[in-house]
């Protein structure tokens, strides 16, 4: 699973289509496979398959993506990410407002998982001898 950058400015205007669902749903999957990695225990999310021209988003799913990044954002940085939302089918449906939100708190997500894989590694002495931690014990 790669990642694939989010689109952070969603409008009134714009709507959502299989890409963007797609891109969604890969990018939870990708930060939940990094959040197991590095805040054990693994927990698995179930986002379904990918949708295809044919196939239709239903309120439940979207559901799935809310909770998909309500779980790895309160086992990895507990980032204020805004309130998770529930859809239904004859109420409340996604918008643009939480697209462009659910994409932001990803990419936030993303990039810290990023820095933590990238960080420096930095020397140290101990007892004469010089060390680089070089994070092949990770």
């Amino acid at each position: 699973m790669t990642w694939i950058e989010p689109k952070t400015d969603w409008t009134a205007n714009d709507y959502i289509n299989v890409a963007d669902y797609n891109r969604i749903r890969n990018n939870l999957l990708y930060l939940n496979n990094k959040c197991n990695i590095h805040f054990p225990p693994d927990v698995a999310i179930d986002l379904g398959n990918e949708k295809t021209v044919s196939d239709y988003a239903y309120a439940s799913d979207f559901n799935n993506f809310e909770s998909a990044l309500t779980s790895i954002n309160n086992r990895a940085y507990r980032y204020d990410i805004g309130s998770e939302m529930q859809f239904t089918m004859l109420g409340k449906t996604i918008d643009y407002e939480e697209l462009n939100r659910i994409e932001k708190a990803c990419l936030r997500l993303y990039k810290m998982f990023e820095q933590i894989e990238n960080q420096r590694r930095t020397a140290f002495r101990a007892n004469g001898t010089d060390f680089i931690d070089s994070g092949e014990n990770e």
